[in-house]
């Protein structure tokens, strides 16, 4: 029962205050809420921030290093190496001859949150709960190779032709620029790298 003045809280029951103040006071108390469009850091207990991009900025300083959450469920491993499978058609499939085709390329994929961090959880480089985004960083002599090892396929990153023609993926020696990262909320994978002033972390060539 409440009072004409009263304010009830939706998360107790049968719990009312006499004031706004009161209630406000009362979640932030027992409930660890606010009636404010305040963000929290989960990682960081009674954290509030003003703006998506002040707990941004935090997460850059103070959690950098945070790669992989506790809630993502481990999956049986011929699942993972269907999906593996799948990414090296995908990728192949975007790998033509005609010039026209050459240069930067996005791949996209429908990974659930679990597919993306079992197939890539040892090269995820950080996880962002503002941003809620996955990023892996393959750069380096060994970058291909690397792949080759996640992909269990040694030419996952060529397409081979008739007449002895082929065309694969280039990846540029350069491990501070990103090539692969995924939002978990569109549960999709992208391959986007970026161009350097010289030449492209991903292209294709032929003979």
């Amino acid at each position: 029962m409440t009072t004409q003045n009263s304010v009830p809280c939706l998360l107790c029951v049968n719990k009312t205050l006499k004031i706004l103040r009161g209630l406000r006071i009362h979640q932030r108390v027992f409930h660890q809420t606010t009636t404010t469009n305040s963000f929290s850091c989960p990682l960081c207990p009674h954290s509030s921030f003003k703006s998506k991009s002040g707990w941004s900025r935090h997460e850059t300083l103070k959690h950098d290093n945070y790669n992989i959450p506790k809630h993502f469920n481990e999956l049986p491993q011929d699942h993972i190496n269907e999906i593996k499978a799948a990414l090296v058609y995908l990728i192949r499939s975007c790998l033509k001859l005609h010039s026209k085709h050459s240069g930067l390329q996005t791949i996209s994929s429908p990974l659930t949150e679990s597919e993306f961090v079992c197939i890539f959880r040892n090269h995820i480089k950080r996880y962002s709960f503002c941003q809620q985004r996955y990023m892996c960083y393959f750069g380096g002599y060994d970058a291909y190779d690397t792949l080759s090892y996640i992909f269990n396929e040694t030419n996952w990153g060529r397409q081979i032709f008739e007449h002895g023609q082929w065309s694969e993926v280039i990846l540029v020696p350069d491990s501070t620029s990103p090539a692969m990262c995924t939002k978990p909320l569109r549960s999709s994978l992208r391959v986007n790298p970026e161009k350097s002033k010289n030449d492209n972390h991903m292209g294709k060539k032929r003979n």
